[in-house]
């Protein structure tokens, strides 16, 4: 019975990461989702002068993705909401041109 236990758990674990490396696939890594964002009014807008601490402006990749949640507060992760509603996404994001209508 563990060893059943132990495969479905595997088998779960397995499913997450494919699924998770999928949704991340849609990333194009262009960087412009790790600049500040400031609250104007009742907007967020994106201060393309405040890149993140971790962004590393020339290859555009964080240089603490793995942790990254854990190391930048400011850090999200990407969701299907933020894809298709927020205003601060640009539109070449691999996430809003692959969700947004």
């Amino acid at each position: 019975m563990m060893q059943a236990m132990a495969r479905v758990r595997n088998v779960i674990r397995a499913v997450r990461s494919r699924r998770r490396a999928r949704w991340e696939s849609h990333c194009m890594r262009c960087g412009l989702c790790c600049y500040e964002k400031e609250r104007r009014g009742r907007s967020v807008v994106t201060n393309y002068r405040r890149p993140c601490a971790h962004l590393d402006v020339s290859t555009r990749l964080c240089t603490v993705y793995e942790d990254r949640f854990a190391r930048c507060a400011q850090c999200r992760p990407m969701t299907l909401l933020h894809a298709l509603f927020v205003k601060w996404l640009p539109s070449s994001c691999g996430y809003v041109r692959q969700y947004r209508i």
